[in-house]
């Protein structure tokens, strides 16, 4: 009996996990008790918070590694 190859597992999961969202997101608006309008208002402002919020995360991320590499490079004797 042979082993799965590691990568053939990952794809599984991954599949599971996204067919499972997708039933699940359809579920979830199929029988959400608000009406289709305020819940596609919900999903508009939220999508758009997600948004703001990641683009405000990926500037601060880009501010913290520009400092860490021109710390590294000030602390860091030069190699010859």
């Amino acid at each position: 009996m042979q082993k799965p190859k590691v990568g053939k597992k990952v794809f599984k999961v991954l599949t599971g996990v996204i067919i499972g969202g997708a039933i699940g997101s359809i579920l979830g608006l199929t029988l959400a008790p608000k009406k289709g309008k305020e819940t596609r208002e919900y999903l508009r402002e939220k999508s758009l918070d997600m948004f703001l919020e990641g683009k405000a995360n990926l500037k601060e991320g880009k501010k913290i590694g520009f400092f860490k590499k021109l710390l590294i490079k000030l602390l860091m004797p030069k190699k010859r």
